[in-house]
């Protein structure tokens, strides 16, 4: 199941609905961990990722009062934060991607379908408005395409390639941001 929403609470129900007991979560942008809360009771493991100048002390925190969590800090854009949480885990069960539920689907699509290609989730789960509004005006006029997916929380196509080759993706930001500017180094807390 890959899940869209925009609004806020939505996406923390979405999310506490979807995790089941003993799943692996890598959740990106939870920002103070209140998303994760939300799940965290279920989840055998949680795995955040959030480079805000306002997260790291509190996920930081987050992470020591809590056995299952690892906090990763780092942008999600870069390979290196997604190397860092691959020595964590390989594959995950849900991935979670809230990096502020903004207008432009853009960054949050590639970071998700990036992400999602390494990873291999069962579910994932999406806030952005962005992205919500285009898929409900959408309509695919293309009857090549499959009416159902083998994979439910990842796409079939877009990221079927070996990590080194995601790497090519994720370095595509560079051209749009600075993804390796000091002092958003990647660490792990």
């Amino acid at each position: 199941m890959i899940g869209v929403v925009y609004e806020v609470e939505r996406y923390r129900s979405l999310l506490a609905k979807t995790v089941k007991d003993g799943d692996t979560v890598v959740e990106i942008g939870p920002h103070v961990g209140r998303s994760t809360d939300a799940y965290l009771a279920k989840a055998g493991r949680a795995i955040l990722v959030d480079k805000g100048k306002d997260c790291v002390g509190a996920l930081t925190e987050y992470a020591q009062r809590h056995e299952k969590v690892t906090y990763v800090c780092g942008d999600a854009r870069g390979f290196g934060t997604l190397s860092l949480v691959r020595k964590h885990s390989p594959r995950c069960d849900v991935l979670a991607v809230d990096l502020g539920g903004g207008r432009f689907p853009d960054t949050v699509f590639k970071v998700w379908g990036t992400w999602s290609g390494v990873l291999q989730p069962r579910d994932s789960i999406i806030r952005c408005a962005g992205l919500a509004e285009f898929i409900r005006r959408a309509k695919v006029k293309d009857d090549t395409l499959p009416k159902a997916f083998k994979d439910d929380g990842w796409l079939s196509q877009y990221g079927r390639a070996t990590p080194s080759k995601m790497r090519n993706q994720l370095e595509e930001f560079s051209h749009w941001v600075d993804i390796d500017r000091k002092p958003d180094t990647d660490f792990e807390g």
